[in-house]
């Protein structure tokens, strides 16, 4: 979900396989005006999937109920496009909530879609672990945007459309890859449904419109008002500026009865604000205990690794940093940037937090205890690289190729850099000594990370290089993890702390961490 501006609150949903991603201008748009809640359909961006095999629109429906109700929203007005004015429909007619409903772009065909069309449009998404499926999806992608269906590459199925420009493409890939193997299931459950029966039964006003370069304009032809008088349509010209007065001026009018709700209470799972934007973190493992930060420039690969060995038994926190990912980059991407924003993630945490900092990272963590050692109760450092490494090789721009060579590059990058150290070197000195991460499903959220940020999602690891301090002295307890003749590790024998051999994998290396933890908070209460 993303949230912004202030005032009477309306929510914003999306079409499939996009996110709320889709709604980014839509909601710099209203800000000003609103507090604009932008939600993930499950299965899409950061929300999960529906636990149904095949779930249908009354499914999604329902998990949208669920969502309204937990964040206090039942009474704010909806806007849904295409595959969501759907969902919000449905939800409208089966509950009469909410105030007012604003579709834009409503699919109501005379013949639903055979099912066997279905399962050929939603051609399963498989994540492999060689990255054949990048290109599988990429030429879909290309292919959606040439013919109709897109399997069906005749001149008669050919579109009369221009291609959308390269960064309609590149958002929408994000997207695609975000949904992954869930992609197709509101789009399906969409497909499906009949909304002829809640346009008919619907008590909540409700606006059907779509713009004339809309390919669901001509269905405004068929929504019965004539026979319900909660409906009424509207048809926009192409212009967007145009349209978004509209939408502003729509939504003025829905929102005129509603209520402004309290401000939510910090999350610590989410999005957390800072003075340069937000840092999306995934929190895992029971509370209660004090969170361990799980720190990674500029991936999250090894990170989650980490977090699905410990949070069994601890509270484990792993950030995208600035810049990578869900984060907002820094206007100030220095190693005091970064700081201050470690600094404000563990405020929201309670305060004080242990680290764990892998390779690169463990410079940001270094410099993260020298100056704020209130905060930090711990500190494992997995390595440290030598940093003779140039940052400008190891994390280059990523720019968008319309063959798909951006998430190739990036893919590989990320999986060289699992066997070898820099990542870009064949030399024998620079092969690793553990396991590596080739896990297609952890390459692949890895790759998601890099690709939503191409141009920034390397300024951690430049920060992280630039803090590099000879002089710092650990004040906390301090394990840090040393292999030999591994340059992921080159540098970890001088950080100083207690030197320990890093096992060969993740798990056994996190048997080990959590002995040091357990051992060293022990001691701290004996002293205390």
């Amino acid at each position: 979900m993303r949230e912004a501006g202030s005032g009477k609150p309306v929510i914003l949903l999306h079409d499939s396989p996009r996110s709320s991603r889709l709604h980014l201008d839509t909601i710099r748009l209203l800000a000003p005006h609103f507090r604009v809640f932008a939600l993930d359909t499950p299965g899409y961006g950061n929300s999960d999937p529906l636990h149904a095999e095949t779930p249908a629109i009354g499914d999604f429906a329902a998990a949208l109920g669920d969502a309204l109700e937990a964040l206090g929203l039942v009474d704010a007005p909806i806007y849904a496009t295409h595959t969501s004015a759907k969902i919000a429909l449905e939800y409208a007619a089966s509950t009469a909530r909410p105030p007012a409903l604003i579709l834009d772009g409503l699919s109501f065909p005379e013949t639903l879609a055979p099912a066997a069309f279905i399962d050929a449009y939603m051609r399963p998404f498989i994540i492999d672990a060689h990255g054949a499926y990048i290109a599988a999806e990429w030429t879909r992608t290309r292919d959606m945007l040439r013919w109709f269906p897109w399997f069906a590459t005749t001149t008669a199925g050919r579109m009369a459309m221009e291609t959308p420009s390269s960064k309609w493409i590149e958002q929408y890939t994000i997207d695609l890859f975000s949904a992954g193997p869930d992609y197709s299931g509101a789009y399906a459950a969409a497909m499906r449904y009949d909304c002829g029966s809640a346009l008919r039964a619907i008590t909540v006003p409700t606006l059907v419109a779509a713009r004339r370069d809309d390919v669901l304009y001509g269905y405004l032809d068929r929504i019965p008002v004539a026979e319900n008088p909660a409906l009424s349509i509207e048809r926009l010209e192409s212009d967007r500026t145009a349209w978004g007065e509209w939408l502003l001026a729509r939504l003025h009018d829905a929102a005129a009865s509603s209520a402004e709700i309290p401000a939510a209470a910090p999350s610590a799972t989410g999005y957390i604000d800072h003075a340069e934007g937000q840092i999306h973190v995934l929190r895992r493992g029971p509370q209660g205990d004090r969170p361990l930060l799980i720190l990674e420039a500029s991936s999250t690969l090894s990170a989650m690794g980490w977090q699905d060995a410990l949070c069994a038994t601890r509270d484990t926190v792993v950030p995208d940093l600035p810049g990578f990912g869900e984060s907002e980059a820094l206007d100030d991407a220095s190693a005091a940037g970064y700081v201050a924003a470690l600094a404000t993630l563990a405020a929201h945490l309670g305060g004080k937090v242990d680290v764990l900092a892998i390779g690169p990272a463990s410079y940001l963590a270094l410099a993260f205890a020298e100056t704020q050692p209130g905060m930090v109760g711990q500190l494992i450092l997995d390595g440290a690289t030598d940093t003779a490494a140039d940052p400008a090789a190891l994390c280059p721009p990523l720019a968008f190729d319309m063959a798909g060579g951006h998430l190739h590059r990036a893919w590989h990058m990320l999986r060289d850099g699992q066997v070898q150290w820099p990542w870009y070197s064949g030399t024998i000195a620079a092969q690793r000594k553990t396991e590596p991460v080739l896990d297609g499903e952890a390459l692949h959220r890895a790759l998601l990370g890099v690709i939503k940020q191409p141009a920034r999602y390397g300024d951690a690891m430049r920060a992280a290089f630039s803090s590099v301090d000879a002089s710092a002295r650990i004040k906390c307890p301090t394990l840090v993890f040393t292999r030999e003749n591994d340059p992921f590790y080159a540098a970890a024998p001088g950080l100083g702390g207690t030197n320990t051999p890093r096992p060969d994998t993740i798990a056994e290396a996190a048997a080990l961490v959590a002995q040091f933890l357990d051992t060293s908070a022990a001691a701290a209460e004996s002293v205390a």
